[in-house]
């Protein structure tokens, strides 16, 4: 149901059901539809649909702000947080500099021979077997493998890092039943960023790194804990979402598949258009700390704005055909990485761990088989679950 005044686009839907949640973009093309901000009355928030309102939403830091929280229920908002993804301005510069340092191109060119290697060892092992799980044991190999060792958690932490940030994504949801079975596993994950003790740490870890900071005086101490969790959460699902959809589209499209397959120089393009097509993070929110316009829609002061980067990345206005798989493409304006002062910290690693495990599949691989997929069932996050497939 829906109706329009001249200031307030109305939706009365329920965004994060789970008939939502599976055929959610139908909702974003509804919402695209509707107005450039549609107020979500169920959720008391504005979502923003289309390209250039979300791009433009991200860009504009000054007004729609991270600080008083990201999530779309007030107890997450609430709780004091010193990350990067809640910090603004010259206090997210800083800790970002510090976060981003062993993430920037040139230091993880040093890490690259390692990805390398495991990609290929996957698929090495993958083509002997008849058939495997696309997501348990395609996708999830190389991000845990490589972000646990990069960070450099003890075991207990390395353990536990996937299952902490599906819940951390859970966690920024509504309020509903995925937000309440996401408790456990997030409070135990702050506990562990408060009690980890640093000298069980190898040295050369990120999180190692982010003690040592603190040390030289580039961080407060009291940041510390805060960037663990910047570490732990954002990114493992993220990239394992993005190899899903990745590898679903190429053996859903065979003829895409094997235009790369001609052309391998195309891998970092067909990336680009996987992360365009998959949107791996559904959304984040905003708060207007003043008043902010979108054409004949006004945003008051005082509420919130969710950026659904998902339906931004399928918006006709921006792109023909979006919801077209096209490798030639190369959407790399795309907005499944954010955009602006909190782009993905770790957009560099997940593009070359994608680009890794594409180049490990074109080198060995003739033809992918896929089955139908399990759909992800998560508040804030979008892809699968599971899928059968056969390397050939």
């Amino acid at each position: 149901m829906s109706g329009t005044t001249s200031t307030r686009p109305t939706l009365t839907l329920d965004l994060f059901s789970d008939e939502a949640t599976r055929d959610c973009h139908c909702v974003y093309r509804e919402i695209r539809d509707l107005a450039p901000a549609v107020w979500l009355e169920r959720h008391s928030v504005w979502a923003l649909g289309r390209f250039a309102d979300v791009r433009a939403a991200l860009g504009a830091d000054d007004v729609l702000i991270s600080s008083r929280g990201v999530g779309l229920n007030d107890f997450v908002n609430d709780q004091p947080g010193r990350t990067t993804l809640t910090s603004d301005g010259v206090a997210h510069r800083k800790v970002r500099k510090v976060l981003m340092k062993p993430m920037m191109p040139r230091r993880l060119a040093e890490a690259r021979g390692q990805i390398d290697e495991l990609s290929d060892a996957l698929v090495v092992d993958l083509l002997a077997r008849d058939s495997f799980d696309g997501i348990g044991d395609f996708a999830r190999h190389l991000p845990v493998s490589i972000v646990s060792r990069l960070v450099g958690l003890p075991d207990a932490g390395r353990e536990r890092m996937l299952e902490w940030a599906a819940a951390i994504f859970n966690g920024l949801g509504p309020m509903n039943e995925r937000f309440e079975e996401a408790g456990p596993a997030i409070f135990e994950m702050l506990d562990y960023a408060r009690k980890v003790d640093r000298r069980d740490l190898p040295p050369g870890g990120w999180a190692a790194m982010l003690f040592q900071a603190a040390d030289r005086g580039d961080l407060e101490p009291g940041d510390v804990r805060g960037l663990l969790i910047d570490y732990i959460a954002p990114s493992l699902d993220t990239t394992l979402l993005a190899a899903g959809h990745m590898l679903y589209r190429l053996g859903s499209n065979p003829e895409q598949y094997n235009l790369v397959r001609a052309d391998p120089g195309l891998i970092p393009a067909a990336v680009h258009e996987s992360l365009r097509v998959g949107s791996p993070v559904r959304a984040f929110t905003r708060f207007a700390q003043s008043d902010y316009t979108m054409g004949e829609v006004a945003v008051p002061s005082g509420d919130r704005v969710l950026l659904l980067y998902g339906s931004a990345n399928r918006d006709e206005r921006h792109y023909a055909d979006p919801d077209v798989f096209d490798v030639t493409r190369n959407p790399v304006d795309h907005l499944a990485l954010g955009f602006g002062s909190h782009h993905c910290a770790g957009g560099h690693l997940a593009q070359l761990e994608l680009e890794s495990l594409l180049r490990a599949v074109v080198n060995r691989v003739e033809r992918i088989k896929v089955g139908e997929p399990t759909q992800l069932m998560s508040n804030m996050l979008h892809g699968y679950a599971s899928f059968e497939v056969s390397f050939r």
